[in-house]
This record gives structure tokens, C-alpha cells and sequence, in this order.
């Protein structure tokens, strides 16, 4: 049986160190409370619901957009995935918990196509865009871009343009969308100082 390692652990350290915070935070506030009560009635108490308001400010934002991330995801999770189609061909998708990012199924990504999409040369080049799910494989979207625009054919090339703009986009957000074009710009564009010289 393995012995836990000596020394500091990050990971527990993590683990625990968001409830200590917030109690800290809580037992500080409610000493100010108390305090300014005593000295200042209703003024000292107005004082500290600035306090309160100020200390919490960010935590109660954080439980409001992981409520609304919560409601969400059970809201749409009977319809996940289930009304995407390029050119009458379904294209199953499922969204990424924790990251803005989509995946695509790769059985369905061959059928709008309409031949293989070779999932050991994607594994080999990118082993981290490839999902196991119990209905088969995924391809992470961006990664399905990517390999579309490497073929020469031309609805290879709708499908890549229909995915950035259906799935892609949706998920990340106006300003990735614009990052994104800058970089690729930027990776076409000539390079000047090679050229001056």
C-alpha cells in the first residue's frame, strides 16, 4: 500500500482553501458588525452592509453565474446536441461543462461530408481532440476546423465555414471569434522583415 507523500500538497491545499477564505471573510465581517452596532447603532450597521456587500461582492457572483450555468445545462440537456444539421445531414453536438468549446460526433462529421475522417492521423496529431463517448467518438470543434481546411474539396470547406459559424462561434463568443481571425491574418500574412531584408 502506497504511503502519502510528506511535504505540501497543492491539490488539498485548493481543495479546502475556498471554504477557509470564506469563513475568515464571514467570522471578520460579523466581529465588524458586532463592533460598529455597539458603537454606532444603526449608522455603524449601515456602514457594515457596505462592508458585507464589498467582502461577498465576488463570491455571490460566482454563485449566480454557476446557478445560471446549472439551470441552463438541465434546461437544454433533454435537446443537447440534437438540432444541428449541414445540408440535411444531423450533426450531433455536445458542450464542453467546463470550457468554451463544442465537440463534434466524428461518425456524423463523415456522413455530411461524405467520406472518412481519419481518426488515427487526428489521434496522432492531436491526441487531447479526441473524446470516447458511450455513442462513439468526438472531435473537439476547433480541431474539425482545422483538418476541414486542410482538404481540397470544396464542401469540406462549406462544413468548415458552416461549423465555425454554427458551433464554433456560438460557444466562444464575439471577441475569440475576432482573436481568431487576427491570429490566422497574422499566420498568412507575408512576413515583412524577411522580405526588407
Amino acid at each position: 500500500m502506497p504511503r502519502p507523500g510528506a511535504g505540501f500538497d497543492a491539490k488539498d491545499h485548493e481543495k479546502h482553501h475556498w471554504w477557509r477564505s470564506l469563513l475568515l471573510r464571514f467570522v471578520v465581517c460579523a466581529a465588524a458588525t458586532a463592533f460598529l452596532w455597539r458603537v454606532g447603532g444603526w449608522a455603524g450597521l449601515l456602514v457594515t452592509l457596505m462592508l458585507w456587500a464589498r467582502v461577498f461582492a465576488g463570491d455571490l457572483y460566482d454563485l449566480g453565474e454557476n446557478l445560471g450555468r446549472a439551470l441552463k445545462h438541465l434546461a437544454f440537456r433533454p435537446v443537447q446536441g440534437r438540432f444541428y444539421q449541414f445540408k440535411g445531414h444531423p450533426i450531433r453536438v455536445l458542450d464542453d461543462d467546463i470550457e468554451r468549446q463544442r465537440w463534434i460526433a466524428l461518425a456524423d462529421l463523415a456522413t455530411a461530408l461524405g467520406s472518412a475522417v481519419p481518426a488515427a492521423s487526428i489521434r496522432r496529431r492531436q491526441p487531447e481532440a479526441l473524446r470516447e463517448e458511450r455513442d462513439g467518438l468526438y472531435l473537439l470543434d476547433a480541431a474539425a476546423m482545422a483538418w476541414l481546411r486542410e482538404q481540397r474539396d470544396d464542401r469540406a470547406g462549406r462544413l468548415a465555414l458552416w461549423l465555425e459559424r454554427e458551433v464554433w462561434y456560438p460557444a466562444r463568443g464575439r471577441k475569440a471569434s475576432y482573436l481568431d481571425h487576427q491570429k490566422r491574418a497574422a499566420e498568412a500574412a507575408p512576413d515583412t522583415d524577411r522580405e526588407g531584408s
